[in-house]
């Protein structure tokens, strides 16, 4: 299975030039080699990282990056132990999946209060999401959250329009992936500073 990911790496990194946006799903992995460790070394200019269904435990050995802006993770097996290591080695995540995961309690998102970018979270299907409270605790212990499981503040859902194709359009409309939309859209997403809705990556 570390091989195909490996492999998944590399043709990504073919097709894009200088890999960005990287996107592995259901390959089954409970953590990450060495071998895979090394390969995604070679790429710290990511901005865009999905490693979903994958059956992952734990985050030992995906390497800090710097740049990196989005980040999905959901369909997993990740545990309180994630949220740290994602607050330790990813302190620019704009975007963050850790849906249908086994976080349980709001004591674990604690650490996220390190993430002074963090706009939008999706914790849907995992335990904590049952405890009393839940929405509006999430908002009050991390101030700069504007989207929590597709919703705002307020709880009101936010709707998807038909061009949110990709998940890397849930970041905010000063992100480099929206360099190529046409000065109007540019123009209206500006007026709007709240991030898109993050979907699911499908499975």
């Amino acid at each position: 299975m570390a091989e195909k990911i490996i492999n998944q790496i590399k043709k990504q990194a073919e097709d894009q030039g200088e890999l960005e946006e990287l996107d592995i799903q259901e390959i089954r992995i409970e953590q990450l080699t060495q071998e895979i460790t090394e390969s995604l070394k070679k790429h710290q200019k990511l901005k865009t990282l999905a490693i979903t269904c994958c059956g992952l435990k734990q985050l030992n050995g995906l390497p800090a990056m710097d740049q990196l802006e989005v980040l999905m993770l959901e369909g997993n097996c990740l545990d309180g132990s994630a949220l740290k290591y994602i607050s330790e080695n990813f302190k620019n995540i704009i975007c963050l999946s850790l849906a249908e995961n086994q976080i349980k309690s709001l004591e674990e998102l604690q650490v996220l209060k390190n993430l002074s970018s963090l706009q939008q979270l999706d914790l849907s299907d995992n335990e904590v999401e049952q405890q009393a409270g839940y929405h509006q605790k999430i908002f009050e212990m991390l101030p700069n959250l504007q989207v929590l499981d597709n919703k705002n503040k307020d709880g009101k859902g936010i709707e998807y329009s038909d061009e949110d194709n990709d998940f890397e359009e849930g970041i905010g409309s000063d992100s480099e992936f929206n360099d190529d939309e046409d000065e109007d859209e540019d123009e209206e997403e500006s007026e709007d500073e709240s991030p898109k809705p993050q979907k699911k990556t499908k499975k």
